[in-house]
């Protein structure tokens, strides 16, 4: 056997090793996907449905179906857990709800199912005092007085342009998410609790210095994230990779319903 015809047996014979071992942790990695389920839930404000649900149809391992409120108020409720792994609420639900639908509501989120609270839903249900414990705060549609403190009427201005910084660099949401700059509609003189664990700042002062943060409500991972108006925003890769990695967040964190079985 010549010197040529051996060393070429042998990058063959390498290059089969290397071959076998790229594939394996591929074949190993492809086995433990799992498409995420997640419910989007909207209604009682308008918004640009292509664009917002492209975000959606372009990102890998999701899977969503969509509701709207009122019509769909009785789904948020213990059950839901079994078909969907994170809901999302895009909604400005102003319409009248019943004492047992706000009970379910609250019921399902605390036994453990993943909220994604995004922009306007941060400003739903003005009558039901509880929601501002699970949303992390609440839009203020009337001058109150919470934790001893007296608030006025919130407001919010369009087509502002912030500059987010992210607070908390370390978090699974923000991981690999720079400082970036947004044109969107900014809320001010609203009301979020001192103790939520904040993610996105911004120090425009026609904006609420929290943007984004997670918290619990009872077993149930919380993300609030107060961007989201339009497709200025939809179309922002950061705005992007924040929702993804979002719900890959929230799903991870998901707990045993065992208060719905």
């Amino acid at each position: 056997m010549t010197r040529f015809h051996y060393n070429s047996i042998l990058l063959a014979f390498a290059a089969a090793l290397l071959s076998s071992a790229h594939m394996v942790p591929y074949r190993a990695f492809a086995e433990e996907e799992k498409t995420l389920n997640i419910l989007i839930v909207t209604g009682g404000h308008g918004f640009d449905e292509k664009t917002f649900y492209g975000i959606f149809d372009q990102m890998p391992g999701i899977h969503y179906d969509k509701i709207s409120l009122p019509a769909d108020m009785d789904r948020l409720a213990p059950g839901l857990e079994k078909e969907y792994d994170v809901l999302l609420t895009y909604d400005m639900n102003q319409f009248p709800v019943t004492e047992e639908q706000m009970e379910n509501y609250a019921r399902l989120i605390k036994a453990g199912m993943p909220l994604l609270v995004l922009h306007h839903s941060f400003c739903a249900y003005p009558n039901w005092a509880e929601y501002r414990k699970i949303a992390g705060g609440t839009w203020l549609y009337k001058p109150a007085e919470i934790d001893g403190k007296e608030w006025k009427v919130s407001s919010g201005k369009g087509n502002v342009s912030l500059v987010i910084d992210v607070a908390d660099k370390n978090h699974p949401i923000t991981q690999g998410i720079d400082s970036f700059t947004v044109v969107d509609e900014a809320y001010q003189d609203i009301y979020i609790r001192s103790d939520v664990h904040v993610l996105l700042s911004t120090s425009n002062p026609e904006a609420s210095p929290k943007v984004a943060w997670v918290d619990r409500y009872g077993e149930g991972a919380v993300f609030t994230l107060l961007l989201g108006h339009d497709k200025n925003t939809y179309e922002n890769p950061s705005y992007q990779k924040l929702l993804q990695q979002g719900i890959q967040w929230l799903a991870s964190q998901r707990k045993t319903l065992t208060d719905n079985k």
